[in-house]
């Protein structure tokens, strides 16, 4: 007899059964759970000697789940996440796998032949269930069931007119057949030596992870592309990963345009049946290249050779629910489970953690100082928003008109939505906020709405004040919305695309967009931070940044890291061809070290200066954080019961501050207190420890405790 640990579909725990069979780790089987008959995961075996209960036997292995089975390196994976990132096997497992292990459990019900008629039921019956048979072809057996009753379905089953399948093979969880000859197609590009040289050294070299710091078109893209087709051809898989699925058309194109039908997509606006297509593809080894987001960092590609996270520095490589991982750390850590697996991170401005483990020897830095083609670097303007009235500067304004002259394409960012971020009546001094969170409402002019970015609340705008009756409202904080207003209203016959989050919903309006843009369809773009990541347009020849405070001003120790890395990838927009480019920044502090960074291209000192700051506040990479939130719909008691939570995990010896309010207080109707860890590497296991334990034992009602390692955002 055999024992070993199960996960069971849609449980938070582990449980243990027993089999005369072997089992392999990931392999699934049917159990019974509770009554009920369930599917659950091989985890890995134990020892009869660590048992001292009664346990059930497994029942079978489950044929339906065969194509899915997991592989090992992803069971220690999941294992390792659980573990380090303090969350539950149930949302570690679903993260992991989001829709694919969604498996059918309910049997079928398959049409045959018609039913003929009997002396027991009516002639209308049994045409009403020919007919209903005959439309469906196959349904559960409940429904049918529950529709004509459940002796009519046995005698239409013991007649051979439907038959109950056990396991129905249905057309999506078989393996999609790719044709895969041809997989690689030969392009003319030529590397430059720089690009050369970083192939050589990673293909080459014997460390595992790489750093690729390439400026603002060097052609990082070009080096991932040749390290995937050498790959490719002796068999080798990649993934590709990049931090916006905005970014993936543009990738897309050009990985299919290398690599024909051997590219797989995963992200997270695929349907179920996509997903578990593209799964089945990868899994099979019919497709060895996987491009995408966060997810797919987990694909089962056949002989993983290369991990590569493009853009590393990007925060949207970090989940913001439960389990909260970051990408980067589970890329190297599955490189870790495997033998033979590099991992290679790529950026003009690399994350300062990264480049802290880059300055150390963890992991290995290679420089691309030159733009490809020899496009030249752009050239730098800086205007003082202190001296303007209004939005534009008279220099902005100057620098478009000529861009439209010359019919060149213009780039301009504002890194905040809506039309305005909050109304406020002149007379009383109400701010019209949402019903839910501690936040005002943002105005949407097209719309005629107000709207909250936290929790979706909506609703009309009506030109009165709520508190005083008052019509004497104003208009606060400029989004996207107005700048296009005024932008159209200044530029009557320049045409202009705007693209932020609220007018892309799906991946296909994403697409038509970018692809208008690119074939010169409108003149400007206009948008958030999403279009200031690793575009490629060659006509551009002038970027700016509308307002370069509004990240610089949040209460963030790395507001200024996230501020000179987009004003930086921006930048990199501009020219990027034989044209020269142009940036202009407008700021209310032109003395700002990263905005003054920034302009004279100075990474390395902007970094120097603010390791010396972070060393002596034991901030990232120096410490570690953890950021905890106890929140419920009850404000009363709540102080309390956070408290209650603080006590079970700080330590005599141990300094952890008490909770505090959440800077934003109230998120979706609940109330919010946070307690900010922060401690040396060493301590913080401890602390996790404590931490992990305590969420076992910790019993109040209406609480929820959410538990964040190594936070990016800290609101």
């Amino acid at each position: 007899m055999k024992y070993y640990v199960l996960y069971v579909e849609n449980t938070k725990s582990f449980f243990t059964y027993k089999s005369e069979e072997e089992y392999k780790p990931g392999e699934w089987c049917i159990v019974d759970f509770s009554g009920r008959k369930r599917s659950a995961v091989i985890l890995r075996e134990t020892e009869e000697d660590k048992i001292d209960f009664d346990i059930k036997k497994i029942k079978e292995i489950d044929s339906r789940a065969d194509i899915l089975s997991i592989p090992e390196d992803i069971i220690k994976l999941m294992d390792w996440m659980a573990v380090y990132y303090i969350s539950d096997y149930y949302n570690v497992i679903k993260t992991v796998f989001p829709g694919i292990l969604k498996l059918n459990y309910s049997q079928k019900a398959v049409f045959y032949k018609e039913l003929e008629n009997a002396e027991k039921y009516n002639s209308e019956t049994i045409k009403d269930f020919n007919d209903y048979m005959k439309k469906k072809k196959v349904v559960t057996s409940a429904t049918l069931i529950k529709k004509f009753g459940k002796d009519l379905v046995s005698y239409a089953q013991s007649k051979d007119a439907v038959k109950i399948e056990k396991h129905l093979v249905t057309k999506e969880n078989k393996i999609k057949e790719i044709e895969t000859d041809g997989i690689i197609n030969e392009t003319d590009i030529e590397l430059n030596e720089e690009q050369k040289n970083t192939v050589e050294a990673i293909e080459n070299g014997n460390n595992d992870y790489y750093l690729i710091k390439g400026i603002t078109g060097s052609g990082k893209t070009e080096v991932y592309i040749r390290l995937i087709k050498n790959a490719l051809k002796s068999g080798g898989g990649s993934i590709f990963l990049v931090p916006e699925i905005s970014l993936t058309p543009q990738m897309m194109d050009r990985l299919k345009r290398e690599f024909s039908n051997n590219v797989a997509l995963l992200h997270s606006r695929l349907t179920t049946k996509e997903r578990k297509e593209e799964w089945n593809a990868i899994k099979s080894g019919n497709k060895k290249v996987v491009i995408g987001a966060r997810s797919a960092v987990f694909a089962p590609v056949q002989n993983l050779k290369y991990i590569i996270l493009d853009e590393e520095h990007e925060t949207t490589y970090k989940q913001e629910s439960n389990p909260r991982y970051h990408t980067k750390n589970v890329a190297i850590k599955r490189a870790n489970l495997l033998e033979n697996v590099k991992v290679i991170l790529g950026s003009a401005t690399p994350s300062f953690d990264t480049y802290y483990q880059a300055k150390e020897g963890v992991i290995e830095l290679l420089e691309l100082k030159n733009r490809y083609n020899d496009a030249k670097k752009p050239v730098y303007d800086l205007v003082n928003l202190q001296n303007v009235n209004g939005n534009f500067s008279h220099e902005l304004l100057e620098k478009i008109s000529e861009k439209l002259l010359k019919n060149e394409q213009i780039i301009l960012i504002l890194n905040r939505k809506a039309f305005s971020t909050f109304i406020k009546c002149r007379d009383c001094g109400t701010v019209e906020t949402c019903p839910n969170c501690s936040i005002s409402l943002n105005y949407y002019r097209k719309e005629n709405k107000l709207k909250c970015h936290y929790c979706g609340y909506e609703k009309y705008f009506k030109p009165v004040c709520g508190n005083c009756g008052s019509k004497n409202l104003i208009h606060l904080g400029t989004g996207t919305e107005k700048i296009e207003l005024e932008l159209g209203e200044i530029f009557k016959d320049a045409r202009i695309l705007r693209i932020d989050s609220e007018n892309t919903k799906t991946q296909e309006q994403f697409e038509k967009m970018y692809n208008d843009f690119k074939n010169h369809k409108y003149d400007i773009l206009l948008g958030t931070q999403i279009i200031a990541k690793g575009f490629h347009f060659p006509n551009v020849t002038l970027v700016s940044i509308i307002n370069a405070d509004i990240i610089l001003n949040f209460p963030d120790f790395r507001a200024g890291e996230k501020t000179y890395q987009l004003l930086t990838q921006a930048s990199g927009r501009s020219g990027r061809e034989k044209k020269e480019g142009e940036v202009l920044i407008q700021t209310y502090d032109p003395d700002n070290d990263a905005i003054k960074k920034t302009i004279s291209d100075n990474y390395e000192g902007y970094y120097e200066n603010e390791m010396e700051i972070r060393k002596i506040l034991k901030y990232p990479p120096y410490g570690r954080i953890i950021n905890i939130v106890i929140s419920s719909e009850t404000e009363t008691g709540l102080k309390e019961k956070a408290e209650k939570f603080y006590n079970m995990i700080k330590e005599k010896n141990s300094f952890i501050p008490k909770p505090f309010k959440a800077p934003i207080y109230r998120i979706n109707n609940r109330y919010r207190y946070q307690i900010f860890i922060k401690s040396d590497r060493i301590s913080i296991n401890n602390i996790k420890h404590r931490i992990r334990s305590s969420l076992v034992n910790y019993r109040e009602k209406d609480v929820r405790i959410s538990v964040d390692v190594d936070p990016v955002n800290l609101l």
